[in-house]
């Protein structure tokens, strides 16, 4: 593998500008602003801890009681045999650019087909925010002048990709036909109508955690190829027309549509497509075997919520009986190494494919945590690309001995000035209102007591029940730690952080009471027993969820757990996708990082996060 810094003298021209080629500029640490330019316009982005992301949460448990009886929406999918597959995606390619068509039964690899090197979009963790998906749209379809990686100093044309790779978790919180429609389609396709240059491209993904909370049914409509579409080469089907428009303005409007259908017994209708404006989906599968060129495949897999199943790793064995010697680009939806350390997930998903990461080299290529890093691990190099749309997730910021990356975005100097944000974000309600209404929920009982009773049964009886509430509270904090899943030192860390936490919270109402005594007394003012238990409520509930949220970012800090504190703060900026050049006889992948740093800031210029070439050698 080789790769070259991003070169500081590089002008930068803004993403509006149309007429010209791009030239993104660095991605720079100077170029990070404190505060970052949020979506209002609907839908707007998840917040954590909110209603809407309620439900999605009650879908994962439920797709996952699903999963875990063996239902498996894999089983009645036919994979595609890789040549066959290879030769639609050619003469889809060709056709689509006014080239001539490979003949039919000729074709082993996408190159050999198409005569040339082949160009490739990939972005994952997609629909989010809908004015951030449609910044990235723009940002995909723009070509760009990037650093030549054969000629020093120098820069190529990157035009847009011959084909558009997703790597799972298409729309957030569940992947529904409505959520991806309204949150990636639309969005995406308006700023493809800016950009259509009369070429039909390729699409093709894979499935994330989030897509199979639905049981594929959204991520079907976008993926698979459609019913009735007898040629690649024919116009789109009359039901396949990309949309422009929103279907709705919230879930409730939605739930209001499904309550009134359900009464006058008929059903609420779906699109049967769902058409990215430009692109033909050609997959029969959730996973795939894509021959790019000659000696490389890709190998696109899908774990469901569970394991890779028997048919995938049987699918995927054929093919390396098949060709041996061929070297592999692997697209996984979660990373082998997330936050530098080993993915339980990832690392069964490889096992489960005989990959020997260590001594053959492979390009292992994945989304799932939203940050970019690139890492070279013993022969194989991990990249992780993550930063499709969906809310950030940090770099590592407690290294604890880990070897750096060779590039990543944020780094962990950049994550740690964002995550001071948090306890201010839980507190105010900007992710939502669900740790709030638990802890009244909690502080309820003791108010209830200190109110109704404490003439008779004393403040003992109050401390008692604050206890309580504070227990309750540990045990949860101990559990969205992780504790559960964690071992050794670390699970005690969880534990004694959230009994600590869980202590603060538990003397909240008395230390709010004592507190409102005192300014109430210095103010000479009198209440009621109600309107005092009011007053404590509130106080005791803000206090309560900005200690909830320094908990989120305590643990984040020192390393137990790297994900929750930033999914709380739903920071919509360092978005990013991957342009990649596979060459025509297979020797090297080039890629280019380009994102933008704060997407919906005014004329915000797109920047060069990283770029790279992937030559697969043997370990010496």
């Amino acid at each position: 593998m080789e790769s070259a810094p991003p070169p500081s003298e590089m002008a930068t021209a803004p993403l509006s500008d149309r007429a010209g080629i791009y030239r993104p500029g660095p991605a720079t640490a100077a170029m990070i602003p404190r505060w970052f330019t949020r979506g209002r316009k609907a839908p707007v982005a998840i917040a954590w801890f909110g209603i809407r992301s309620f439900w999605g949460h009650l879908q994962h448990f439920i797709a996952s009681a699903i999963a875990s009886e063996n239902i498996d929406s894999r089983d009645w999918m036919h994979a595609d045999p890789p040549e066959r597959l290879a030769e639609q995606v050619a003469r889809l390619i060709s056709t689509g650019s006014g080239e001539t068509a490979p003949a039919s039964g000729q074709v082993t690899t996408v190159t050999e087909g198409i005569g040339r090197e082949l160009w490739i979009d990939f972005i994952a963790d997609t629909g989010d925010d809908s004015s951030v998906s449609e910044a990235m749209g723009r940002l995909v379809a723009a070509p760009y002048e990037l650093p030549d990686p054969e000629k020093e100093g120098e820069f190529l044309s990157t035009p847009r990709g011959d084909l558009l790779l997703f790597g799972g978790d298409t729309a957030y919180p569940v992947a529904t036909a409505g959520e991806i429609h309204d949150r990636v389609i639309v969005p995406f396709n308006r700023a493809f109508v800016d950009k259509r240059d009369g070429r039909r491209r390729v699409l093709l993904g894979i499935p994330g955690n989030h897509d199979w909370y639905d049981g594929l049914d959204g991520f079907a409509r976008t993926f698979r190829r459609r019913i009735g579409e007898l040629s690649i080469e024919a116009p789109p089907e009359s039901d396949a027309v990309p949309s422009l428009h929103k279907d709705r303005e919230s879930r409730f409007e939605h739930a209001i549509d499904f309550v009134e259908q359900f009464v006058a017994g008929k059903v609420v209708s779906k699109r049967k497509a769902l058409v990215f404006d430009g692109y033909v989906p050609l997959q029969h599968a959730s996973y795939f075997v894509l021959p790019l060129a000659p000696g490389l495949d890709l190998f696109a897999v899908d774990r469901q919520l569970r394991s890779i199943d028997f048919r995938q790793r049987k699918y995927f064995a054929a093919r390396r009986e098949q060709s041996p010697q061929n070297r592999l680009c692997v697209l996984m939806p979660d990373p082998v190494y997330a936050h530098l350390e080993e993915s339980v997930t990832g690392m069964a998903m490889a096992n489960a494919l005989e990959l020997d990461l260590m001594r053959k080299p492979h390009f292992v290529l994945t989304g799932d945590s939203h940050h970019y890093s690139r890492r070279q691990i013993d022969a194989s190099l991990h990249v992780i690309a993550g930063g499709g749309g969906a809310f950030l997730h940090p770099a590592r910021i407690a290294r604890d001995g880990f070897a750096p990356p060779q590039a990543e975005w944020p780094d962990a100097k950049a994550s740690a000035a964002l995550l001071r944000q948090v306890p201010w974000q839980v507190a105010v309600g900007r992710s939502g209102f669900i740790p709030h209404v638990l802890l009244i929920a909690c502080f309820a009982p003791t108010l209830t007591v200190g109110v109704e009773y404490a003439s008779r049964t004393g403040r003992g009886t109050i401390i008692a029940s604050a206890l309580v509430a504070g227990l309750l509270v540990a045990v949860v904090c101990s559990l969205v730690g992780g504790v559960n899943r964690t071992k050794g030192k670390k699970r005690w860390k969880i534990a004694l952080l959230s009994l600590g936490i869980g202590a603060l919270v538990g003397v909240l109402p008395v230390a709010a009471s004592t507190a409102i005594s005192m300014i109430l007394w210095r103010f000479g003012e009198h209440t009621g027993p109600r309107l005092y238990a009011g007053l404590i409520l509130v106080l005791a509930s803000f206090i309560g969820t900005f200690l909830y949220g320094a908990y989120l970012a305590l643990l984040t800090y020192l390393g137990l757990e790297n994900t929750q504190a930033f999914t709380a703060l739903g920071h919509p900026g360092f978005k990013h996708f991957l342009r990649m050049r596979v060459r025509r006889d297979g020797s090297a992948i080039d890629a280019w990082c380009i994102g933008l740093t704060s997407p919906l800031r005014d004329k915000e210029p797109p920047v060069l996060v990283d770029h790279f070439t992937w030559v697969p050698r043997k370990k010496k």
